[in-house]
């Protein structure tokens, strides 16, 4: 499972770096104005969509459902269903396409009630460019899903990567000749979703899946996903109905969408490599072990899920929360993105950072519920979420503007957190490893210490940190996280969180089982 994990990371690290890189050519071209408001909306709708239907609602009831039938009926039975399903999906998702696009001008006035006049005519522009995005990242979340289930989660990884490698060839390529990024970028989000689409088709193909057309049919099978579908929908719905309440609240203060946006993005990178990596391996892996009446491997699979998220996800928050001016100066001051706009986002990645672990264990703890086809209880949980955040919202806007959003957001993160726990413990289905709570506070110390340490590095290196040139600022960024991460490693092995043999025996190949002579 580790293994598996790291493939993810490893691949998902290189799509965050081409994304910071997309990130920072964004805001050199498109700084905090209308444009970039604008871009921030458009790109938001099918993003928001594929969170929703592709990968929330969508594959946590259809990876359960299509790894029962591998397990129980082979290759054939499971091919089977899903090309039932892409069938069907393919005419659900070209409908709401056509519907989005005609009436894109009242979906983007609720998304951002705050715009004016000129951002909200550019846009509803932008979005009817960027909306057919989200056929082809749903159909392309069905094949991962797929993929995922016969073990194979390079090729999804691969898609996502490529998602950034368009969008900087677009800017590099196009944007320096004829300008109007804002445009350019909205045409590379379709461009790239062809792309996307075709590799994890091939990929799904070279893994032995006979996926083919069918005329489209609501049987049993179709139904009980809808059912089982219903409550993700509901669930992951209202988890982006947060993020709207956010950023429509946000949008009453000029230019705080792309201030959201560019601290979001950082934030969201340790939830990237690790965070989803877990929840793309978790799933099929515990619905495989509860199928195969395997309960006690499922329980350690969920075990060494938490304690690994939490080994990487707290210091990463520390690390956030000490520099993380230096770190928005290093990666995005350029252009038309300047320094007042470093330091406001430097506010906004710091709140956002302590919700950081809260969100990576989210993504552990639901496939434990998702396994068991059962998207209710998650459902409920996210509800209360949501009134958390959306009671918390306005008031803390009103009190810190746009840093209470991401404030809201964090709290809400961890709220979430405390519910997913408690339900699986009723279940029994949390049992950590003998040691757990001394390894999680040796965890915390060494998290902090390694703070302590960087903030004081932080403070060495701060001419280089906010030196005018870019070259400069990026590798010193680099080099004083490098440091960090080394004396985080230095201290979890002095305070035994682990050791240099335990780490090697995690992702050693365990040994063939040998069959006993006859007697």
């Amino acid at each position: 499972m580790l293994r598996s994990l790291f493939t993810i990371s490893g691949l998902t690290l290189v799509s965050r770096i081409l994304g910071m890189v997309r990130d920072m050519m964004v805001s050199h071209y498109l700084g905090t104005g209308a444009a970039a408001d604008a871009w921030v909306a458009a790109f938001r709708f099918p993003n928001l969509f594929r969170r929703v239907f592709g990968e929330g609602a969508f594959n946590s009831a259809f990876v359960p459902m299509y790894s029962r039938r591998l397990e129980e009926q082979g290759d054939e039975g499971a091919d089977r269903f899903g090309s039932k399903t892409l069938s069907l999906m393919f005419v659900i998702l070209a409908g709401i396409f056509v519907l989005a696009f005609i009436f894109m001008g009242p979906i983007t006035k609720v998304m951002a009630m705050g715009f004016d006049a000129e951002r909200y005519a550019l846009a509803v522009d932008l979005s009817r460019i960027t909306v057919v995005y989200l056929v082809f990242v749903c159909l392309m979340a069905a094949f991962s899903g797929i993929l995922n289930s016969r073990r194979s989660f390079a090729p999804p990884a691969i898609a996502y990567i490529m998602l950034n490698v368009v969008f900087i060839a677009g800017l590099t390529l196009v944007a320096t000749r004829i300008g109007h990024a804002e445009y350019v970028l909205s045409w590379c989000v379709a461009i790239a979703g062809v792309i996307q689409l075709g590799i994890v088709i091939v990929a799904a193909r070279r893994n032995g899946a006979k996926l083919r057309p069918m005329k489209p049919r609501i049987d049993g099978d179709m139904k009980q996903l809808g059912l089982l579908m219903v409550p993700g929908l509901v669930s992951a719905g209202i988890q982006q109905l947060n993020l709207i309440v956010g950023q429509s609240v946000a949008s009453f203060q000029e230019g705080a969408q792309m201030l959201i946006y560019n601290a979001d993005r950082v934030n969201q990178l340790p939830l990237g490599i690790i965070g989803i990596a877990f929840s793309v391996v978790l799933l099929p892996e515990i619905s495989r072990h509860l199928r195969g009446g395997r309960e006690t491997l499922a329980r350690r699979s969920m075990a060494q899920g938490i304690e690994f998220s939490l080994l990487i996800s707290l210091p990463a928050m520390v690390a956030l929360i000490v520099i993380p001016e230096a770190i928005i100066n290093g990666l995005f001051r350029s252009g038309q993105f300047n320094a007042e706009d470093v330091h406001q986002t430097g506010l906004a990645l710091m709140a956002f950072a302590i919700g950081s672990p809260a969100y990576i264990l989210i993504r552990v703890l639901q496939p434990g519920y998702f396994a068991r086809e059962d998207t209710k209880t998650p459902m409920r949980f996210t509800i209360i979420t949501a009134i958390t955040n959306i009671v918390l919202c306005v008031p803390l806007f009103l009190l810190m503007r746009h840093v209470g959003c991401a404030l809201a957001t964090s709290i809400a993160g961890w709220v979430n957190v405390i519910l997913l726990t408690v339900g699986l413990r009723k279940l029994g289905f949390i049992e950590m490893s003998k040691g757990f709570t001394s390894r999680t506070a040796r965890m915390v110390l060494s998290s902090a210490l390694m703070g302590a340490a960087l903030w004081g590095i932080g403070e060495f290196a701060e001419p280089w940190l906010f030196a005018e040139g870019r070259l400069v600022r990026i590798v010193s960024v680099l080099a004083v996280s490098g440091a960090g991460f080394v004396i985080y490693l230095v201290l979890i092995l002095v305070t035994r969180v682990t050791s240099v043999a335990e780490l090697k025996a995690k992702f050693r190949r365990a040994p063939k089982p040998v069959t006993p002579p006859e007697s």
